[in-house]
């Protein structure tokens, strides 16, 4: 996974069950919310799960929360 694939991971692990707004990770990404295009976040949303898939074989536990942002809906633990 790419350095923003792990920084976005780790952003929705962080509180799992919880709604995550895009802001809050187009922010945890370093980017300004208000000039960051929002299909850009879609694409990368799509883009990590294909890649989660193809090296674990499993989906990501990730919802779209429509108009809202994403949920990692499973129980979940960031070590360092």
């Amino acid at each position: 996974l790419s350095q923003q694939d792990l920084m976005v991971l780790r952003c929705l692990m962080s509180r799992p069950g919880e709604n995550i707004s895009r802001r809050e990770i187009i922010e945890a990404l370093g980017a300004d919310y208000l000039e960051y295009d929002q299909r850009r976040l879609a694409t990368q949303m799509r883009r990590l799960r294909r890649r989660v898939e193809t090296a674990s074989g499993q989906t990501l536990p990730v919802k779209t929360l429509r108009n809202s942002g994403y949920c990692f809906y499973l129980p979940a633990q960031v070590l360092a």
